[in-house]
């Protein structure tokens, strides 16, 4: 057998509500681990999955979902909202 046929392939994504979406449809989750984007000026957490046959159809399947999109572009301008007028914490670093 090939090394990479031992090899289970994956399928890593950054995107929080994909993640969300691949948990509710039970794919399974591999690891969560963070890791500098690629400007290297923050961190971001990467999800991997393990990849399967009908993986770009579920993630289609996703972007369908008008109420899902709504509610996802609606809680984001939410939060916007919220934090807008929030003024930052400073914290005292010695």
């Amino acid at each position: 057998m090939k090394t990479e046929e031992k090899e289970k392939k994956s399928y890593d994504t950054t995107n929080f509500h994909i993640f969300v979406w691949l948990l509710m449809n039970d794919v399974p989750l591999i690891k969560v681990f963070w890791a500098s984007d690629k400007s290297g000026d923050r961190d971001q957490a990467h999800f991997v999955f393990e990849d399967f046959p009908k993986r770009k159809e579920l993630i289609d399947k996703f972007f369908e979902q008008k109420q899902l999109q709504k509610w996802i572009i609606t809680t984001q301008e939410a939060k916007s909202r919220m934090y807008a007028n929030r003024t930052p914490v400073e914290y005292d670093r010695k």
